[in-house]
């Protein structure tokens, strides 16, 4: 009976021989995607060791380098080689922002590659997974816990997918979660007053050294945050292309916002997700706002920005909010960018409604709305009428 053929992506029968004292050798012949056969071989101290570095070897060989489907991930791939793997797919695939891609490269390396590395696909359970996130959470760590349990699981359904893994163990391990807030967070009328007065005194100091004017465009930005609710990065990336301002209802609509990639900052030329792309309608005191920055002349860069940097650059968040908390020095307020969009929401869903608010800020439900960017009210609405009629009620009930 005919010897039946190695399958493209295996190996054969694996030989191990001690080639001199204390030296093994471990063999096996591979044959690749195109059907051609090699003959593999790596040593070791034992024949043990030879064939674990082996087998590494003739994993390597059917996955470097594959990232069209085709590559063999197995129950004893190393995760290491499975890491590299879904980085590549997920370069190739085009889907993902350069600013994920940076994220996900920095947890996989900071966090996945040393608790996971060495381990081989079905070493990878619940209890592995849930023993990380919970070393995490005890470390106060909540947002690194989610993103390790959100790109694990990613990694993990891929190993599904190539039949390597029959279930997703992160499925089932714990989620961590952080401790429930006191509240939402807003800003309250008379602190918006002192706010705006202390971005504007402090935009006007006296000027630096050599005299150089301060152009931080700080008070402009305020505004425009507080009178959109838009993130700052999606503030910052606003183009003059992207304004209306002479309809009878000013409006800009939302085609960016402003990322790290590669160490540098950039224009990216799609917002958070889908549903943040949105045209938004201007208040007066904004279109104000937006005009006295636009009148100021500077060079908006190759995007032509509104708040651009002095350099032409897009100007950078971090930065902003350094010059917020240097507005703010000797005032009693304290307050972040992230606040505008909070009290944005707050008075919009009072104001009006819940679904209005969702869609001002630019996300996919109203549950995030509502969760994280709407201030409840812990009184309860006068429904005196509505009570008394109970009683009235049964007491006709009564009567009859």
């Amino acid at each position: 009976m005919a010897r039946e053929a190695i399958q493209p992506g295996r190996w054969g029968r694996i030989s191990r021989r001690e080639v001199s004292p204390g030296v093994w050798r471990a063999h096996a012949r591979y044959r690749d995607f195109a059907g051609v056969l090699h003959k593999v071989g790596a040593r070791g101290p034992s024949a043990s060791a030879a064939e674990s570095r082996l087998q590494d070897r003739l994993i390597r060989a059917n996955t470097e380098g594959v990232v069209d489907g085709s590559a063999t991930i197995q129950p004893d791939t190393r995760m290491g080689v499975v890491f590299d793997q879904w980085i590549a797919e997920k370069r190739v695939e085009g889907q993902i922002s350069p600013q994920s891609l940076t994220t996900y490269l920095g947890v996989l390396e900071r966090d996945l590659r040393p608790a996971f590395g060495a381990l081989r696909v079905r070493e990878v359970t619940p209890v592995a997974v849930n023993r990380v996130l919970m070393a995490l959470g005890g470390a106060q760590k909540f947002d690194t816990a989610r993103q390790v349990r959100n790109v694990m699981s990613q990694v993990m359904m891929m190993c599904v997918r190539y039949g390597a893994a029959p279930v997703n163990p992160v499925r089932d391990a714990v989620t961590v979660r952080k401790p429930r807030r006191d509240g939402v967070r807003t800003i309250s009328l008379e602190d918006i007053a002192l706010l705006r007065k202390a971005v504007r005194e402090w935009e006007d100091r006296p000027a630096l050294l050599r005299g150089r004017r301060n152009i931080t465009l700080l008070p402009q930005i305020v505004d425009t945050m507080l009178g959109t609710g838009l993130r700052i990065g999606e503030c910052l990336a606003l183009r003059v292309e992207d304004l209306d301002l002479e309809a009878e209802i000013p409006t800009l609509t939302v085609t960016g916002t402003v990322v790290r990639a590669d160490g540098r900052l950039m224009r990216q030329p799609k917002p958070k997700s889908d549903s943040s792309r949105r045209t938004i309608t201007l208040p007066t005191f904004v279109v104000a706002a937006i005009r006295t920055a636009l009148d100021l002349g500077l060079d908006g860069g190759p995007d032509d920005l509104v708040f651009p940097s002095t350099k032409g650059s897009p100007r950078s968040p971090g930065r902003v909010r350094d010059q917020l908390r240097a507005a703010q020095e000797g005032t009693s307020i304290d307050v972040t960018p992230h606040d505008f969009r909070r009290t944005v929401a707050t008075q919009v869903a009072r104001g009006s409604t819940l679904a209005h608010a969702t869609a001002l800020l630019g996300h996919a439900d109203e549950s995030t709305t509502a969760r994280h960017y709407v201030q409840r009210i812990h009184v309860a609405p006068d429904l005196r009428v509505v009570i008394d009629q109970l009683v009235a009620q049964a007491s006709d009930e009564a009567s009859i």
